[in-house]
């Protein structure tokens, strides 16, 4: 079963960075069937959509 999360970003501590903390995007795909109906769903690849529960590959 795929654990439902909604991250689109990632915070990393970093040492030598003097804010602290970096983001980075994370690769994603849009959910085909929320895209069906009309709605914009990002799901990172290999994980279960949070809306419908989708698996997206």
């Amino acid at each position: 079963m795929c654990q439902h999360t909604s991250i689109d970003k990632i915070a990393i501590p970093c040492m030598n960075d003097p804010y602290g903390i970096t983001t980075v995007p994370v690769p994603g795909r849009r959910c085909p069937a929320c895209l069906e109906r009309g709605d914009t769903v990002w799901v990172i690849p290999g994980k279960c959509c949070p809306q419908c529960g989708t698996p997206v590959n």
